[in-house]
């Protein structure tokens, strides 16, 4: 009986050591990622870092967070954030972000609120910590930008998970409820016939990328996206239906060849959408009114091709003008 009672000691003994050894490395790992952002010019702050869970978790609480990157002029405020995981597994995390954060840009600020959100990151056990697999959900979100707009989601969820193949990943998100902001929606539906909200937007794509998602990929250079396999970009808008799938390579340049399917429901509403948020040049609804009527079927439905070749889009035989860039900063 004794000699189990100084095995159970020991061992418990031997778990405090490692979880004390394992909190210290944990919270040095991330001081020390910090300050080599601020060696490379970010702005990177915390008021405190503390980690507690004994004895099986590291639950690790740092507050008011402030990060931008000069390079992009992305930043990112928030009163805390939460970081938890399995002492065993700490390269498992959930991230509980506040009600509450900021997020901004060079051309506006966004304060977000929401009822909640967080991320699963299943990272490789290695010191480049690759991305296995990700999960984002977000319930009640609410967003004001300090350009006047303002946006409402029902909920989000995005994921991504590393698969079979050199840098490659597949990539999905679901929206529902989305509400747009009211500049937007005047734009899009002058004429106030869709509901308020948009029913769904859902994507389903495999991407290849120069580089793997890694510590560096946040550290050094985004990687930059080499192939995109649409197996499914859709929209659902009251009359409006919309689903777009197709592969397109994109060279060093970040112009986009090959071919993507659209199908549209109401797409003349479409057209119209697309001409008052500015998407169209001007005078072109008209010409691709007249040219998609020809290919239009029962129902006002169409199915055509937009083709992205020499760095140019023609939907069907129409032109379309240059192909968007494809560069991630």
């Amino acid at each position: 009986m004794l000699r189990i009672v100084v095995i159970f000691l020991v061992a418990s003994l031997g778990w405090m050591v490692w979880w004390a050894f394992g909190q210290g490395a944990y919270e040095k790992g991330l001081a020390t990622w910090v300050e080599a952002r601020r060696a490379e010019g970010w702005a990177a702050d915390y008021a405190t870092l503390e980690t507690r869970g004994f004895p099986n978790r590291f639950d690790t609480r740092i507050t008011d967070v402030a990060f931008a990157d000069p390079a992009t002029g992305v930043a990112w405020a928030a009163p805390f954030i939460e970081l938890l995981s399995l002492s065993y597994k700490p390269h498992q995390v959930i991230a509980v972000l506040p009600e509450t954060h900021k997020f901004s840009t060079p051309f506006q600020t966004v304060e977000i609120g929401h009822t909640d959100a967080r991320a699963s990151l299943f990272l490789e056990p290695s010191t480049r910590l690759g991305l296995d697999r990700a999960v984002f959900v977000v319930s009640d979100l609410r967003a004001r930008s300090s350009l006047g707009a303002q946006v409402a989601l029902a909920q989000g969820r995005v994921a991504a998970e590393a698969v079979e193949g050199e840098n490659r990943y597949r990539a999905g998100a679901e929206f529902t409820g989305l509400k747009p902001s009211a500049a937007a929606r005047r734009a899009l539906d002058p004429a106030g016939i869709l509901p308020e909200r948009v029913t769904s937007l859902r994507l389903d794509a495999m991407l290849d990328f120069t580089a793997p998602w890694d510590r560096l990929a946040l550290e050094d250079a985004r990687p930059q996206i080499t192939r995109i396999k649409l197996t499914d970009l859709s929209a659902r808008w009251g009359s409006v239906n919309f689903r777009a799938a197709g592969e397109v390579s994109v060279d060093a340049q970040g112009i986009p060849e090959g071919r993507i399917t659209l199908r549209a429901e109401d797409w003349r509403r479409m057209l119209q959408m697309a001409e008052g948020m500015g998407w169209l040049p001007l005078g072109m609804r008209n010409t691709l009114e007249s040219a998609l009527g020809l290919l239009s079927g029962p129902g006002d439905v169409i199915d055509t091709p937009i083709t992205f070749s020499g760095g140019a889009m023609r939907l069907g035989l129409i032109p379309l003008g240059p192909a968007p860039r494809l560069i991630l900063r």
